[in-house]
């Protein structure tokens, strides 16, 4: 009675492996042909800037919300969501 499933040949591991080197190496390469393009890392370094921006003020905000009080926690909540807007 076989269990486990099945299992390749040694032969076979080796052509999978050989084939998935040979993939990383080109993906490899690719992105380095696209972080050459400076339009490309200007693109990456203005999304973490705006990331990190964004970060900040979300501790700002949880910071504020924790500083206050129960009830003005209620009240800001309701202002939100019964505003005429």
């Amino acid at each position: 009675m076989k269990t486990g499933g099945w299992k390749h040949s040694e032969e076979t591991r080796a052509k999978i492996k050989a084939k998935m080197q040979a993939r990383r190496a080109e993906i490899s390469e690719q992105t380095k042909l696209r972080m050459a393009d400076p339009a490309v890392r200007k693109r990456i370094q203005d999304g973490m800037r705006a990331a990190s921006s964004e970060a900040v003020e979300l501790h700002t905000l949880r910071a504020a919300w924790s500083a206050a009080q129960p009830a003005a926690r209620k009240r800001f909540l309701t202002e939100l969501t019964n505003a005429d807007g």
